[in-house]
């Protein structure tokens, strides 16, 4: 028998070893895996730029200049696209992205952005909403509204004798003397028509507002009382107390805040249910 005939008669035998069943094994998970490897490796070398993209690009071009890209602007924009996109892939390979706040906080934006689409759109039925409506009846209550007229006299002319011109003016005011030509110039109008109450502290101040909202609607000039900018006279035509809407003229009002606050809500759970997967550990602290 021949050296030859006597290997190919021990094949047999080898094949049946545990040992070259696991040799053989390791070997095609070897060869399995470096196939993957390449071809996600192939697939991470490529940019590729959708047809959604296109459109996406194309969209962004037209709102901003308001008119279709030409042909050579998709090119431009293509290749920024692709600059972009190898410079950012580039960055990550090099683990630029790690421990950057700037990056961390943007996919944070993005994942809550995409918690917030992932939320399903509830429509109450009118007895939640008039619930949500009695509960915060504030949001859809008008302001306390106040139309009048003022006359200013000026600190900075008068001096400490503005709040006594303003005083020795109140009578002939009351008795017919043309409040268009009483006092000094102003800045700003000299009549206001339905002004909520909040504009009124912007414009003047919280102590002429304060004032003002407690000055009932009459024919005759009251004051002095002063402002942030100086000393005034008012009369004030009509005083309008805050009036809650019916329910039926701010029924979308009403839904539209709801909505939005159970949305808010909803989103705020899903993002706490992502964190709830993570095991939070602050170094000399034990926190779960």
């Amino acid at each position: 028998m021949t050296d030859k005939t006597e290997q190919v008669r021990r094949w047999p035998v080898l094949l049946r070893e545990p040992l070259v069943h696991f040799i053989l094994a390791a070997l095609v998970v070897f060869i399995a895996w470096n196939v993957v490897a390449s071809g996600r490796a192939d697939e991470a070398r490529t940019i590729r730029v959708s047809g959604a993209d296109l459109e996406r690009l194309a969209s962004i071009y037209t709102a901003e200049a308001g008119a279709l890209p030409s042909g050579e602007d998709m090119v431009a924009m293509v290749n920024d696209y692709v600059r972009d996109e190898a410079l950012a892939r580039e960055a990550k390979r090099l683990g630029l992205d790690e421990g950057d706040t700037i990056v961390t906080r943007r996919l944070a934006q993005k994942m809550t952005f995409m918690v917030a689409d992932l939320a399903r759109e509830e429509t109450p039925d009118d007895a939640v909403l008039r619930d949500w409506y009695e509960t915060h009846a504030d949001r859809f209550t008008q302001p306390q509204k106040v139309t009048f007229r003022h006359v200013f006299f000026s600190e900075d002319v008068r001096g400490a004798s503005a709040t006594g011109d303003a005083e020795a003016m109140l009578g002939d005011l009351n008795t017919g003397k043309d409040w268009r030509e009483a006092g000094d110039p102003f800045m700003l109008q000299r009549a206001y028509g339905d002004l909520p109450l909040r504009e009124v502290v912007r414009l003047f101040g919280g102590e002429f507002a304060q004032s003002l909202a407690a000055t009932p609607a009459s024919d005759l000039w009251t004051g002095p009382i002063r402002s942030a900018l100086g000393v005034h006279l008012v009369q004030v035509s009509a005083n309008a107390p805050p009036q809650l809407q019916p329910f039926e003229d701010v029924k979308d009002a009403v839904l539209a805040d709801w909505q939005d606050q159970t949305r808010r809500e909803a989103n705020e759970q899903a993002i706490q249910d992502i964190i709830a997967r993570y095991k939070v550990e602050v170094e000399g602290i034990n926190a779960e």
